[in-house]
């Protein structure tokens, strides 16, 4: 392989991998509004103020879910809070 063909390939490697991270940062993103969305509808606005901070450290998608599943079926900010804290 030339030099050139490894550049090129490697360069289009990391072009895939960049597209790849931006869309699932894109996915990451709708899930914590979407949270934060059900919060607000569920609970109050204040609700989806006060976890915003937390919820924007959250990188993992799968807990991204199970937090946006804790969201819509929280009767009160302190189910939602327990579940977050907690995990459960």
């Amino acid at each position: 392989m030339h030099q050139s063909s490894i550049i090129e390939y490697w360069t289009e490697q990391a072009a895939a991998q960049a597209h790849q991270q931006g869309l699932q940062q894109g996915v990451i993103e709708n899930t914590r509004e979407k949270i934060l969305e059900a919060l607000e509808l569920r609970l109050h606005p204040e609700a989806a103020r006060t976890f915003k901070p937390t919820l924007e450290r959250i990188e993992d998608l799968q807990r991204l879910n199970e937090l946006f599943r804790a969201a819509i079926q929280a009767d009160s900010p302190e189910d939602f809070q327990q579940v977050l804290e907690n995990g459960n």
